[in-house]
């Protein structure tokens, strides 16, 4: 319990946010930063402009960067050679845990056939979502994608509405530790 107040204590901001974090950065104009000059430029070419509150980072990759997983959730397109703008408060950034420690949960827009990976911290986290390492979430994702962008998939099972199957399939998948093969052999 005291180690849990450690962790949800621990504040970020521009002296220690790039030390192994997880975030989700919010997609912005470049006009948010177009009378700004870059505080920091990494070695890779990513610019960071620095508020009170948070930090714009200007990037073309997003992902995995050193030791950090940072996310870019944007409509904002490429504006110029495929960099994105991107923007989060000090408070979004959360320790990124080993690649070992189960620290993330899939979420799933069936409308939009979107599917994300959130830390474990998240205010909006369920607790219904199974906790999963990196590397088990990133399989889980890409085989979630595929159930969700494909049908082929689905043609051996007796289904009456294949959205309502589908979001069946990937739910369960979500929220229990059952394997895509191990559901796949029970649902025949």
């Amino acid at each position: 319990m005291e180690n849990q107040e450690k962790e949800q204590k621990k504040v970020y901001t521009r002296y220690n946010f790039f030390n192994k974090t997880y975030c989700v950065f919010r997609g912005v104009s470049l006009r948010e930063i177009s009378r700004r000059k870059p505080n920091y430029r990494s070695e890779s070419g990513s610019t960071y402009y620095y508020t009170k509150n948070g930090v714009y980072r200007l990037s073309n990759h997003w992902g995995r960067a050193a030791k950090c997983q940072w996310r870019l959730v944007s409509d904002f397109s490429a504006e110029i050679d495929d960099l994105r703008l991107g923007y989060a408060d000090w408070v979004d950034f959360r320790e990124n845990l080993d690649p070992d420690v189960d620290a993330y949960y899939i979420s799933v827009n069936f409308e939009m056939n979107k599917v994300s990976y959130m830390h474990k911290d998240n205010p909006n986290y369920d607790g219904i979502a199974v906790l999963r390492s990196a590397d088990a979430t990133r399989k889980l994702i890409k085989q979630i994608k595929n159930l969700l962008e494909t049908h082929k998939w689905a043609k051996y099972y007796d289904y009456d509405d294949l959205d309502e199957f589908r979001e069946e399939v990937v739910t369960r998948l979500i929220n229990s530790n059952i394997t895509l093969n191990e559901l796949r052999r029970e649902l025949v």
